[in-house]
């Protein structure tokens, strides 16, 4: 199933100046040890660029692993540049959950009906503990369903800020072009975040 674009903006800048515009705006998400947002810089996005793409996601001060981070291209349109973007979190974050689920799952289910088996046999030596085996494992799995919902509700602010930022340095607006499916995936959307550097110096 095809993925959906969720941000189309137009811009009567060129891309190469879109990205030259956005780039004096936001600091690069390098990690910095001695920082309490954990990256250098004191901007409040930060992101990265590679070709014509980028990465945009919120400066924060406290620990969301869910946040949302907004992975977007540049193509020329008309005179000016066609923004396409779309909402995701940190593939890493993506990758551990569904090994959390699949184990949670894979380990969970069966020792669950394991202990239930034996709650409802009178006969069945050890009683005391069967409570864990109970609720243990399902919630287990539903901790691995919600906690991505809860981070990404907790970081629904944090959307408005970026594209705003796109919106005000670019000049963007809406364009009539709606509904695009996705053809493509990020580059940036990568494990690290010293992948690339930035075609921009500061």
């Amino acid at each position: 199933m095809a993925k959906k674009v969720d941000i189309i903006l137009h811009s009567d800048y060129p891309p190469q100046t879109c990205l030259a515009k956005l780039a004096e705006q936001i600091d690069l998400d390098r990690w910095a040890l001695f920082s309490l947002s954990g990256y250098k810089g004191s901007k409040a996005i930060l992101g990265r660029f590679e070709g014509n793409e980028f990465r945009l996601h919120k400066r924060r001060y406290w620990r969301n692993s869910f946040g949302p981070v907004l992975f977007g291209r540049m193509t020329t349109d008309g005179g000016g540049a066609l923004i396409e973007a779309y909402w995701e979190t940190w593939r890493a974050v993506r990758v551990f959950m569904r090994v959390w689920l699949g184990l949670a799952i894979l380990i969970g289910t069966p020792a669950f009906f394991v202990v239930l088996k034996c709650t409802i046999n009178p006969r069945c030596a050890d009683r005391e503990n069967l409570w864990v085996g109970l609720i243990v494992p399902p919630a287990l799995i539903l901790w691995g369903f919600l906690l991505p919902r809860l981070g990404v509700a907790l970081g629904f602010h944090e959307r408005k800020h970026i594209v705003q930022l796109l919106e005000r340095t670019l000049v963007a607006g809406p364009t009539t072009i709606q509904s695009l499916e996705r053809s493509w995936n990020s580059t940036l959307d990568t494990f690290s975040l010293w992948r690339s550097q930035a075609a921009w110096r500061r």
